[in-house]
């Protein structure tokens, strides 16, 4: 069994509880989604595997994204974010969703 090389530059931190995120696209309702994991540049969004969401996103896209944190939590609040990668997932927690990996590119300011 070979194991798959990470490519993360900055720690990870996967014990996340009642993390979420928001994301609002032109003309759709908004989509929230539970975060798998998160560090200081990107988050692990899970997605099921029918939602309407993955059919309108690309890796490359940039999306504004609204996280929802726990108090004091980071990252919290409405940031600017770019898709990574869209990965199935096949283990038995998260089967039937899809991971979307997003690198978080700059906080976008308070109204």
């Amino acid at each position: 069994m070979t194991s798959k090389k990470e490519k993360r530059t900055g720690a990870r931190s996967p014990k996340l509880h009642n993390h979420r995120a928001e994301i609002k696209l032109v003309g759709e309702p908004i989509y929230q989604f539970k975060v798998a994991d998160v560090s200081d540049r990107g988050a692990g969004l899970v997605v099921p595997e029918t939602s309407a969401f993955l059919k309108l996103i690309e890796v490359d896209q940039v999306l504004d994204v609204t996280f929802l944190s726990p108090r004091g939590s980071k990252p919290d609040g409405a940031y600017k974010a770019k898709i990574r990668h869209i990965t199935e997932l096949n283990h038995s927690r998260y089967k039937g969703v899809r991971l979307v990996g997003i690198r978080i590119l700059e906080r976008l300011e308070k109204a």
